[in-house]
């Protein structure tokens, strides 16, 4: 039986397989690197996002796709390891922004950096060829 062989729109087929290989690579490569620096894949995620743009836990949440208290937990121990700060959204005080630190946005940094299988393969690309990949990732994530 090959992979997804269930799926009921024949042409979705590889589409579907290659997304597959594609999301575990991109995870496993994610992890590792979050392993070696005493992070967990998900404490990595949160800090990566934190990182670019201080979100809410609940906008944390919707990315993860989970409960904010599950969320909380994690920022909980990044705020122990003084990689992330809560503060209040000058919007709206009752909303806590997670926020990386001098020492978290290096972190998050050199994680991107030291990815042994995306940033090589995204480097070995032509200018055409990211803007391909980019174009068809967007056909797929634009909502």
């Amino acid at each position: 039986m090959t992979a997804f062989t269930a799926e009921p729109a024949a042409e979705h087929t590889e589409v579907r397989a290659a997304l597959c290989e594609l999301v575990g690579r991109f995870l496993r490569d994610y992890e590792r690197t979050a392993s070696a620096h005493g992070l967990s894949l998900a404490q990595a995620r949160v800090l990566g996002f934190a990182a670019c743009s201080p979100p809410s836990q609940r906008r944390l949440a919707d990315h993860f796709g989970c409960d904010p208290s599950n969320i909380s937990v994690i920022v909980d121990r990044l705020v122990e390891c003084g990689l992330v700060e809560r503060r209040p959204d000058p919007r709206d005080g009752r909303v806590k922004l997670v926020e990386a630190t001098a020492a978290g946005r290096e972190l998050a940094v050199r994680c991107c950096q030291e990815r042994e299988w995306l940033g090589p393969k995204l480097a070995g690309l032509t200018l055409g060829e990211l803007e391909t990949v980019r174009l068809a990732l967007a056909l797929l994530v634009d909502t």
